[in-house]
């Protein structure tokens, strides 16, 4: 039979054998304006087929940065910066530049500045730095002259923590990387001696079987899946391990001289080593001798997580491993399924059309055949070959009735999606590997990064997004960014406020669920009162539009509009506002004008605990017989009350609620209440709870007895407060004396009384009587000895009570890191 996969020889025309590995290098981009690649001293290229930043220098003091697409577009052209020792992109979509101090800046991709860290004072000179991935975002490692490493975890919220090198022996390779959901970890080789360590830890030596006798390790590089570590040793091999250094998976052997400009991975089964920006090698990671010899123009490189990007002066181009389904369906001489389906579409519109039922009849498994062109669809290039990719695909579907159709109707609009920010005028090449791992939500979000809101709002029309998630966020977002430069670029009073309303309203028209007032929103938030002024006049929902109004302080126009609209709950969210930030007499003078709102005003001032309302609500109690509420009514206004004959009195007419009520136990708690309120206005203590007087009087036993008599107090109550008022005032002859008698509270409450009022020696008397598991952990977290505490818990096996100590040692820092250890290890 015949074969017809003319765009599949084109593919293959392009793909290199590396041992066991194929490697595909394919032209995304082709004669660009050039981007002085060669005249830039540090390029960093953002992963997911993001901007590059090329830093140039004036001067010494003098720096300039450049941000480009990959089509060549320029998102921000002369960024001047002071210094710039290196750069690197964070995950995040941020550029991050360090001088030689540890200073980090963060900029957009725009070049607008997001934030700025420090890694420390202490930090006089930065050797070398590492951005290395996180779960959400990315963090910085830095290495200073004194073979010191500082890290920040995150550059969004930079926390700064150094790992101790003891030796001070300078690293002749390091890493850091954060495996998922675990401790950051530093990876350091000193010659042929690896040491590791964890956040909170030092640099320990790690066993390492594998490690070459003499020489040293030069560089590491770890794996996209935080899996492998390659490491680039000086007798020119390459070892690759674990990522734990417990055993070596392969190692390689490198042709050349010794030198080395930039060390990585290509994917998951290659590796790179470019010697020089003219010269590139690659290997294959299970093979010990494979290698292919790349001769480049001047070239720049991006790691990215399925391959690598070579940057010239005027092109890119990707290098990446040929995928399974790739060989499949592409490769030479291929019987696979995928690869009979595909030829026997091309044949379909042919005047050989039979020989598409020959080669359709040889396929074994038509669901793994639409799979695999669907799979290599994905993974090229071409939009050409995508589409015969694509048609095969769609032709082997007529005759399968267990193929899941919504997965073809899904790639065909990712494809689009794909294709569309590959263009030029876009310039992202992300693959679609690449878009699976950074998912639909931030690719819009880096879309709204560099400005691309048309784009970013028909993609999210394409992949159907939510309209709050999708294209409400990428228009309030242009919303932002509108306003924010129109303020900043001219003088406030010569903006032409008008014409910025139209053209900001002329475009939320068109799409009706978006709200004007988030608009308005933005323009007070960016201190243009005028524009949100004309903005919310547009607004149709009313509760929005007087939230916005009340925001602006238009008070008068809020209630007009909240009256305007007949609806109650707006109007009593207006009055409720005016009377939190007003004086009363502007906001009345406001209210009389509105009788809908006078009337609310009315209604709520009944509900507020002044005296001029309180004889209208108790009234309104009285009518109803609501003598729970009178109850509480009075223990209110007692609370209230400076007077001690009006407290009493309030506490009484409380008491005679009580009794209406017909609840007994409130009645007699009021009526101890109200048998000891006299003795206090008798002392002067009429703002002094019963347990405060008690303290007070601790020392005299026979006033004691009379309180607990009169406010009839348990046993429990008079020993504790009784302990405490002794320790405080320092009579412990008489708190030790009260220790040997049968106490109902134990000696727990002694200790912590002593502790409490700094009288560490009288606790340990008390420490000695303690007996019981339960006891002895109480007072030795009253002591203040928690890890000692948190041991004996571990000891017993007692989750519950150890979790306790955990928490309660919070106040004591190096104790609760060790009590921390004991509960992880439980």
């Amino acid at each position: 039979m015949e074969n017809r996969r003319n765009s599949g020889g084109d593919a293959l025309s392009n793909w290199i054998n590396i041992g066991d590995v194929k490697i595909k290098f394919v032209k995304n981009y082709t004669d660009l304006p050039t981007i002085r690649l060669k005249h830039a001293i540090h390029f960093a290229a953002c992963t997911f087929s993001g901007p590059l930043a090329l830093a140039f220098s004036n001067t010494e003091t003098s720096w300039f940065i450049d941000i480009v697409m990959s089509g060549g577009v320029y998102l921000k052209h002369k960024l001047e910066v002071p210094d710039v020792f290196t750069m690197e992109w964070t995950k995040g979509h941020r550029l991050v530049v360090i001088d030689r101090r540890g200073n980090a800046t963060l900029f957009s991709a725009l070049g607008d500045r997001v934030s700025e860290f420090h890694f420390g004072n202490g930090v006089r000179e930065v050797r070398e730095v590492r951005v290395f991935p996180t779960a959400r975002d990315s963090g910085v490692a830095i290495l200073d002259d004194q073979a010191r490493i500082f890290v920040v975890n995150s550059v969004n919220e930079p926390i700064v923590w150094s790992m101790q090198n003891s030796g001070r022996n300078y690293p002749s390779a390091w890493t850091v990387l954060q495996p998922r959901s675990q401790l950051t970890q530093v990876i350091v080789a000193v010659g042929t001696t690896f040491y590791t360590g964890c956040q909170g830890e030092q640099l320990n030596v790690v066993e390492t079987p594998f490690s070459e006798s003499d020489g040293q390790y030069a560089r590491m590089a770890v794996s996209t899946d935080h899996s492998m570590i390659a490491l680039y040793h000086s007798s020119k091999i390459i070892q690759v391990v674990s990522a734990d250094l417990s055993r070596q998976i392969s190692r390689v052997n490198v042709p050349g001289d010794e030198s080395i400009f930039r060390f990585g991975w290509v994917g998951q089964d290659a590796l790179f080593l470019q010697r020089t920006p003219l010269f590139v090698q690659f290997f294959s990671v299970h093979d010990e001798n494979a290698h292919y010899d790349l001769q480049t123009k001047f070239t720049e490189i991006g790691v990215e997580s399925d391959g690598i990007k070579l940057y010239t002066e005027t092109g890119m181009e990707f290098a990446s491993p040929v995928s399974r389904d790739e060989r499949a369906v592409l490769g030479v001489a291929s019987a696979s399924d995928g690869a009979l389906l595909y030829e026997a579409a091309q044949w379909l519109n042919t005047n050989k059309s039979h020989q598409s039922y020959e080669y359709a009849m040889q396929i074994r498994d038509l669901s793994l055949a639409i799979e695999q062109c669907i799979s290599t669809a994905s993974s090229v290039w071409s939009s050409d070959l995508q589409k015969a990719l694509l048609k095969a695909a769609h032709f082997g579907m007529a005759f399968s009735n267990g193929y899941d159709s919504n997965r073809f109707a899904r790639i065909l609009r990712e494809l689009r999606v794909l294709n569309e920010v590959h263009r030029r005028r876009i310039g992202m090449p992300i693959t679609y590997s690449q878009f699976q791992e950074l998912g639909e939500s931030c690719l819009i979000n880096r879309l709204i990064d560099i400005a691309a809101y048309g784009l970013a709002a028909e993609i999210c029309s394409w992949l159907k997004r939510d309209q709050q998630e999708g294209i409400d966020r990428v228009l309030l977002e242009w919303v932002r960014r509108t306003i924010n430069k129109a303020a900043s670029t001219v003088n406030t009073s010569e903006l032409n406020m008008q014409a910025l309303d139209e053209k900001i309203a002329n475009k939320l028209m068109s799409y009706p669920h978006v709200s004007l007032a988030d608009a308005a929103k933005r323009a007070i938030d960016a201190k243009l009162p005028k524009l949100a002024r004309l903005l919310i006049k547009r607004e149709k929902d009313d509760s929005k539009q007087v939230q916005v109004l009340l925001q602006l302080g238009d008070i008068q126009e809020a209630l007009t509009r909240a009256a305007a609209a007949q609806r109650p709950q707006l109007m009593h969210q207006v009055v409720r506002h005016l009377m939190k930030g007003q004086k009363r007499a502007e906001y009345e003078l406001a209210i009389r004008k509105i009788p809908l709102a006078q009337c609310l005003y009315q209604d709520l001032i009944r509900e507020e605990s002044d005296r001029g309302s309180g004889k209208m609500i108790l009234a309104l109690l009285e009518q109803a017989s609501d003598f729970e509420r009178q109850t509480m009514f009075h223990l209110d206004a007692m609370e209230n009350e400076l007077n001690p004959a009006e407290r009493l009195n309030c506490l009484r007419r409380a008491k005679e609620s009580a009794r209406n009520m017909g609840d007994k136990g409130v009645e007699e708690l009021l009526s101890d209440m109200a048998a000891f309120a006299p003795g206090q206005s008798e002392r002067g203590q009429d703002q002094m709870t019963i347990r405060d007087t008690v303290i007070e009087f601790a020392a005299d036993p026979q006033k004691v007895a009379q309180f607990k008599h009169q406010a009839k107090l348990t046993d429990k109550q008079v020993w504790l407060w009784t302990i405490e008022g002794l320790a405080k005032m320092g009579k412990m002859e008489q708190l030790f004396d009260m220790a040997q008698k049968k106490s109902p509270v134990g000696y727990v409450p002694f200790i912590k009384a002593c502790m409490k009022y700094n009288r560490r020696e009288e606790s340990k008397k008390y420490f000695a009587k303690v007996h019981g598991y339960q006891e002895l952990v109480a007072a030795t977290m009253a002591m203040g000895n928690f890890v000692a505490a948190a041991k004996m818990a571990f000891d017993r096996r007692d989750r519950d009570t150890l979790q306790l100590v955990f928490m309660k040692s919070h106040s004591d820092k190096e104790a609760y890191a060790k009590v921390g250890q004991l509960v992880k290890s439980f």
